[in-house]
């Protein structure tokens, strides 16, 4: 054999010598009934049973349950003071926005899924919302800035009072 062509067959049979092991390695794990084990998803290892249901005594009625709906992945509530929206971004990865509308303060945490060591919950950032609540507009890349905007009304409502002067008293309206 010459050298070119040995160069030629030696990546070929060592991948042929890989897709032997690889099939002789499973048709072993089905033999042994390996093949029959239900997979492990991500690393997390088996699937646990769900917890047996509590007894109820007594004639206290459930709590109503929060449905989370599959249209968005979003969702939001508001309790005693607080408002939380949740919402996913990426695989695996969950982002939740916590208001506290009395004290106006803003903390967004960061939730991975996965594996044990993926796993976890992470404060993105907090802080107080007061001050950025008083801003007429900040980096706004609206068509109309707001001074704009309150020009263009304060001159359509002028232009609607001369108008309304024009027509005469107003009708009453029924209420």
């Amino acid at each position: 054999m010459n050298p070119s062509s040995r160069s030629l067959w030696s990546p070929l049979l060592l991948g042929a010598g890989f897709g032997i092991s690889f099939l002789l390695g499973q048709t072993l794990t089905t033999w042994s009934g390996g093949g029959s084990e239900r997979l492990e998803a991500q690393g997390r290892g088996p699937v646990n049973a769900p917890p047996p249901p509590t007894p109820t005594t007594g004639t206290k009625e459930p709590a109503p349950a929060l449905v989370y709906t599959e249209d968005s992945g979003q969702v939001a509530s508001s309790n005693n003071g607080f408002l939380a929206v949740t919402g996913s971004y990426g695989v695996g990865t969950s982002v939740l926005y916590l208001v506290d509308t009395v004290n106006r303060q803003l903390a967004v945490y960061e939730a991975r899924g996965g594996s044990a060591e993926q796993r976890r919950i992470v404060l993105v950032g907090a802080r107080r919302i007061d001050l950025d609540l008083q801003l007429r507009d900040y980096n706004d890349r609206s068509e109309y800035d707001h001074g704009a905007l309150e020009q263009l009304f304060q001159k359509n409502d002028r232009k609607g009072a001369a108008a309304r002067a024009e027509a005469g008293p107003e009708l009453p309206t029924r209420k």
